[in-house]
C-alpha cells in the first residue's frame, strides 16, 4: 500500500509541475504577443494620424511645430518603414509643410522618386532613424530677408548603425506664407559617427 501511495503522490507532483510549466510558458507567450501587437498598433496609429492629418484646419503654429511634424514623417519613412501605397499618401501630406518655392521646383512625382531613393540608400548603408531632438523655442532664430519673415533652427537626429550611433545635424529654414510657417529649405551641414555606450 505504501508503494502505491508514494507512486500516486509522485504522479500527482509530475502532473502539477507540468501544469505549472505550461501556465508559465503560456503567460510569457501572451506577454510577447501583446508587446508585438502594441508596437504594431502604435506604428499604425502614427501612420494613420499622419495620413489623415488635417493641415488646412489644424496647421502647426510655430516653426518648431512645423519642423516637429516634418521629423515625424521622416522618422516613419526611415525608422519604421512604409509601403509604397502609404508613401504616396504621406508624400502628398508632407507637401503641405513646404513653401511655394520648394513645391514649384519639386513636383510631387519628383519628391516621391527622391524619397524612395533616399529610403533605399539609408537602408543599404545600414542606417535606422531612432529619434529626433528639437531645440528649445527660445533657440529658434527669427529674421527678415527681402521683406519676408524667416526662421531657422537646428535639429539633432540619432541614427542607429551596425556598430554605433550616428548623429546628424539638420538645419531648417522656414518662411512665413499667409500666416503659416512653411519649410523653405533644410540640409545637414555635418554628420559625426560617435560610438556611445549602451
Amino acid at each position: 500500500m505504501k508503494k502505491k501511495k508514494g507512486s500516486l503522490e509522485n504522479f500527482k507532483f509530475v502532473i502539477v509541475a507540468v501544469i505549472l510549466v505550461t501556465a508559465v510558458l503560456l503567460y510569457f507567450n501572451h506577454l510577447g504577443n501583446n508587446s508585438s501587437k502594441r508596437k504594431e498598433k502604435a506604428t499604425k496609429t502614427e501612420m494613420q494620424e499622419l495620413e489623415t492629418y488635417d493641415f488646412i484646419s489644424n496647421y502647426p503654429k510655430t516653426p518648431r511645430d512645423v519642423v516637429k511634424m516634418h521629423c515625424r514623417f521622416f522618422k516613419l519613412f526611415y525608422g519604421e518603414g512604409v509601403s509604397d501605397d502609404d508613401l504616396v499618401i504621406l508624400n502628398q501630406q508632407l507637401r503641405y509643410l513646404y513653401a511655394q518655392e520648394l513645391i514649384q521646383i519639386n513636383s510631387e512625382n519628383d519628391n516621391l522618386v527622391n524619397l524612395k531613393k533616399n529610403i533605399t540608400r539609408m537602408k543599404e548603408e545600414g542606417y535606422n532613424y531612432l529619434v529626433y531632438e528639437l531645440p528649445e523655442a527660445s533657440q529658434v532664430q527669427y529674421y527678415t530677408r527681402d521683406g519676408r519673415e524667416m526662421a531657422a533652427l537646428e535639429v539633432t537626429l540619432t541614427l542607429d548603425t551596425s556598430d554605433s550611433k550616428a548623429y546628424m545635424y539638420v538645419v531648417y529654414v522656414l518662411v512665413k506664407e499667409n500666416e503659416n510657417w512653411k519649410i523653405y529649405a533644410w540640409g545637414a551641414p555635418n554628420m559625426s559617427n560617435q560610438s556611445i555606450e549602451n
